[in-house]
């Protein structure tokens, strides 16, 4: 066998592996739902609460399940989130009703929405997304999280 053939052979097989490598990814990125970091970034308050909802459409209202980060509201309390009747999981819409990660931004410590997108070069910030995104609370999300630095 020559050198050369053994090149081949050697770089057909990193080719098919990295086809499988791949393909495996692709599978996974259907199951999990990859939270924006730049959605993360322009958030200032971070919970976890129970949506419900009725018509494929979220309540305003929610209950706060738990809280990521030192601000924001208690546990347990209830409150108003302004555009999250919008709101939807990328690319699903609302699955239905059950506990969210919502990355709130806060204005006058009062009035809560879904945050939109921070300005990066070549696009304006989105502040008043017209489907703001939410994500449902999962063990593939935490771990997003905490490869990220949050935690709680």
């Amino acid at each position: 066998m020559t050198g050369a053939r053994i090149r081949l052979y050697v770089a057909a097989a990193a080719f098919l592996g990295w086809l499988v490598w791949l393909s495996l990814a692709v599978f996974d990125k259907g199951r999990v739902t990859p939270v924006s970091r730049a959605q993360l970034t322009e958030a200032n308050v971070l919970v976890v609460a129970d949506v419900s909802g009725a018509d494929g459409k979220p309540a305003s209202r929610v209950k706060v399940a738990q809280r990521i980060g030192a601000n924001g509201p208690a546990m347990g309390a209830e409150i108003d989130v302004a555009n999250l009747p919008q709101a939807g999981v990328p690319g699903q819409g609302f699955p239905g009703p059950g506990t969210y990660l919502l990355p709130l931004v806060t204005r006058d410590n009062a009035t809560y929405s879904i945050a939109g997108l921070p300005r990066s070069p070549g696009y304006e910030a989105v502040t008043n997304p017209t489907q703001p995104s939410i994500y449902p609370w999962t063990e593939s999300l935490q771990t997003q999280l905490r490869s990220l630095g949050y935690g709680w």
